[in-house]
């Protein structure tokens, strides 16, 4: 048994200690280097990155829902004038609010969506031209 103190912000306490292993053993915390165990096996190959997806160069057409969800607002309206990566709508799924924004710059054709309305993957949300 070993009696320590353990000082946690301005207050110390007193703690005894057990061992369970033989005494002449050392303990795995004891004589060694602050870090990561050295390793012998050889670092791993870098991994490639997976390649992303191009930027769109939508002028025209269709903003389709990624996944199913819920429309939490809306922040454009029919005729307006958009920029690219400006925020079309947010749409909730999975617990997450995902913004969908405008792939490039463009006039707001139509809403297909309203507020609180549930969408499916792959429906349109808003036509721009």
């Amino acid at each position: 048994m070993k009696k320590l103190r353990i000082t946690i912000g301005d207050k110390a306490y007193d703690v005894t200690v057990e061992t369970l292993e033989s005494e002449s053993s050392p303990q795995p915390w004891t004589n060694r280097p602050a870090g990561p165990a050295p390793s012998s096996a050889p670092p791993p190959a870098a991994v490639k990155a997976a390649p992303t997806a191009p930027k769109q160069t939508l002028s025209r057409g269709s903003i389709t829902s990624p996944m199913a969800g819920v429309i939490l607002s809306i922040d454009v309206e029919e005729g307006e004038s958009v920029e690219d990566g400006q925020l079309l709508l947010v749409l909730e799924a999975m617990k997450m609010e995902n913004q969908i924004i405008a792939p490039a710059a463009a006039t707001v054709k139509s809403l297909l969506v309203a507020v609180g309305e549930s969408v499916q993957d792959g429906q349109v949300l808003v036509e721009l031209e």
